[in-house]
């Protein structure tokens, strides 16, 4: 080879390993892709876990995950524990489905609920909406929607309370762990 040529070829040699030598150090220091997060991640701490929170596995009872409402005619909407509905009177709400889990280390052999609707914070008992004692009773979460009637609103405070009545062997436990508000002013 000519020397000018070698002149020539020893500046593009240079800049060629240079530029390999960067790529691959910022490929070796590339951060690997994060892994999938689960969107109902398990919290570390059952002990952490509040009434807003019914995990199927960690909860250490049968908790309610969240209820499903339709409001008149509008699109049903998920409810979730203290949840509060701005209403007008006269509104219709319904009760569509009720999810629920019960956790690995609690053994019922029925199940049933009743949402209660409480005028001005009132444990009024006449509004009621029941289902039926055919709730499943296995691990895991589950729905059930066989609420029938609906409530129309009058004006004032009210809250939905909604117990699940659990029964071990011949003893009947009441939970009243999910509530929401229904505000439809005065």
């Amino acid at each position: 080879m000519k020397p000018s040529t070698l002149k020539s070829i020893n500046p593009i040699l240079v800049a060629l390993i240079t530029a390999s030598t960067t790529l691959a150090v910022a490929f070796i220091n590339k951060p690997s892709p994060q892994p999938n997060i689960s969107t109902n991640p398990i919290p570390q701490n059952p002990s952490n876990l509040t009434n807003s929170e019914c995990h199927p596995i960690l909860a250490n009872k049968v908790c309610v995950a969240h209820l499903t409402v339709q409001i008149n005619s509008d699109e049903p909407q998920q409810v979730k524990y203290s949840d509060r509905l701005p209403l007008q009177t006269g509104d219709t709400i319904k009760l569509l489905n009720l999810t629920y889990c019960i956790p690995p280390q609690i053994k019922v052999n029925k199940l049933t609920a009743k949402a209660h609707l409480f005028k001005n914070g009132n444990n009024n008992y006449q509004n009621v909406l029941l289902t039926s004692s055919s709730f499943p009773t296995n691990t895991g979460c589950h729905n059930v929607s066989n609420f029938q009637d609906s409530w129309q609103l009058a004006a004032g405070q009210h809250r939905v309370n909604v117990p699940i009545m659990k029964y071990e062997g011949s003893y009947r436990v009441v939970d009243q762990n999910f509530s929401f508000n229904l505000d439809v002013g005065e």
